[in-house]
């Protein structure tokens, strides 16, 4: 008996080890692979879901820089102008409103009359950019300067002279307004029904309407956007009774000639643009060369740059600011992705502040 019982004992364990010799069962193994891929399914999904974040906060990210950036520079054009061209004060006599400006892609409904709802924002040069290195600014068409001394030579005290003496199309470039730009915001590009020989810089139906210094002549809003080529209107050479160029005469010259210089219109203003073209935002910057090969250089001459895309809303208001003369700007720019998300960023900004 005990020798039957330990050779049925040695027969288990002679079989144990060989089954675990063999390795797994088939059916073993099945069900090991079956976990595995129940395992590897939810790692993919988790990795899946990372990488899809991922994705769409770098999206959000770099549409946040491209909108910033843009911003800024729009700010910094605002900052650094002594005069808002565009948007215009609110003009009574038309139903939509000039100092908002907003444009969206898909485009939005205009208001009022205006056939387009358009967007734009339009300052003057940098009094103190010198991009050529001459020592004088870009915006100083005629070099020169106000000669407090009287000497014929231009002291460390005495500043330069920039848009002073514009011709009746103030922005020299042969349109109303701004050649290529809706400036009173009522669809229509460079149109005007007056019947002139100097174009309606505010494309309000007339021209040289305004007077400098003496408020809003014509009653439509806005203050000096359509001065004639006497731009006070005193029928004198400058300011009618004084020695504008501190050189011991008195209203020396023609009537047309407002810094008494001995030339005339020689002095209009560089406008600096930013505006929407499908989805993508224009800035557009004066030359001081003869890009478009007319043999002279004036408003018609300027270099355009995208300085933002995938835009799906430009707004520009013009906000009264406490003083007399102080303007602010509100500026919004939206930008959108492939994947539907918007970024949208705000700001405002001072006239002249960085003066």
């Amino acid at each position: 008996m005990t020798a039957n019982v330990l050779r049925r004992q040695r027969d288990k364990l002679s079989t144990h080890s060989r089954r675990a010799s063999a390795g797994l069962t088939l059916v073993e193994l099945l069900v090991t692979l079956a976990l595995a891929a129940v395992v590897m399914a939810g790692l993919s999904g988790v990795i899946g879901t990372g990488l899809q974040v991922q994705a769409r906060t770098q999206l959000r990210n770099d549409l946040t820089q491209q909108a910033s950036f843009t911003l800024q520079r729009m700010a910094s054009s605002v900052r650094n102008s002594r005069r808002l061209l565009l948007p215009l004060n609110d003009n009574p006599a038309t139903n939509w409103r000039e100092h908002v400006r907003q444009q969206s892609v898909p485009a939005a409904t205009p208001e009022g009359d205006s056939t387009l709802a358009t967007a734009v924002l339009a300052v003057t040069l940098n009094p103190t950019l010198d991009l050529d290195g001459d020592g004088w600014s870009d915006a100083n068409n005629d070099k020169d300067y106000l000669d407090l001394n009287n000497n014929g030579s231009r002291d460390s005290n005495e500043s330069e002279r920039i848009d002073e003496d514009p011709w009746g199309d103030n922005s020299n470039d042969g349109a109303p307004g701004i050649i290529g730009i809706d400036d009173n915001g009522d669809g229509g590009v460079d149109d005007s029904s007056a019947t002139f020989d100097f174009p309606d810089d505010d494309e309000d139906d007339s021209y040289d309407e305004e007077a400098r210094g003496q408020g809003d002549d014509d009653g439509d809003g806005s203050v000096d956007e359509d001065m004639d080529r006497d731009e006070n209107g005193d029928g004198a050479p400058g300011i009618a009774g004084v020695d504008d160029d501190y050189d011991g005469i008195i209203d020396e010259g023609d009537r047309y000639d407002d810094d008494e210089d001995g030339q005339e219109h020689e002095d209009s203003y560089e406008p600096v643009v930013y505006y929407l073209s499908g989805s993508q935002l224009y800035e557009r910057l004066p030359s001081l060369n003869d890009v478009n090969g007319d043999a002279t250089v004036d408003g018609k001459d300027f270099t355009e740059s995208v300085v933002a895309e995938q835009v799906s809303y430009f707004g520009v208001e013009r906000l009264a600011g406490t003083g007399a003369k102080t303007v602010l700007v509100e500026l919004t720019l939206e930008l959108s992705g492939a994947d539907g998300q918007k970024v949208r960023l705000n700001t405002r900004v001072r006239l002249e502040s960085g003066l």
